[in-house]
């Protein structure tokens, strides 16, 4: 079953000569002095605007900047720590560090060689 039996190509329809003359041909006329000078006003207050919003968009983005500067160098001194914490963790659950400690608050010692021992 054909939905569409009778469609075609589409064409637009062409403009008669005359009215493509007569779009061309549109008079120009200096405007006045009054609409210049509204004109010109209106141009000045747009580029003040745009200046104005660039320049505080710019202030705005010089703090960030600086405020991601202190935060990286925050970062950079937790990470030391962190390792030097990392460290030191590491070498208090070491077994000979664990017996030095039992050793000298328990009076704890590994069993020599020749030593029995009785479960």
């Amino acid at each position: 079953m054909i939905i569409h039996a009778q469609t075609g190509q589409y064409r637009s329809r062409t403009l008669r000569p005359g009215l493509r003359r007569r779009v061309a041909a549109r008079r120009t006329e200096e405007m006045s002095p009054e609409l210049r000078r509204a004109v010109g006003i209106t141009l000045c207050t747009a580029l003040f605007f745009l200046l104005a919003g660039g320049w505080f968009f710019h202030w705005i983005t010089v703090g960030e900047s600086l405020r991601t500067e202190q935060l990286q160098a925050v970062t950079a001194s937790l990470d030391t720590a962190n390792i030097n914490l990392r460290a030191k963790k590491a070498g208090l659950l070491s077994p000979k560090h664990i017996e030095a400690v039992a050793a000298v608050r328990f009076g704890l010692h590994a069993p020599v060689s020749g030593q029995v021992h009785r479960l």
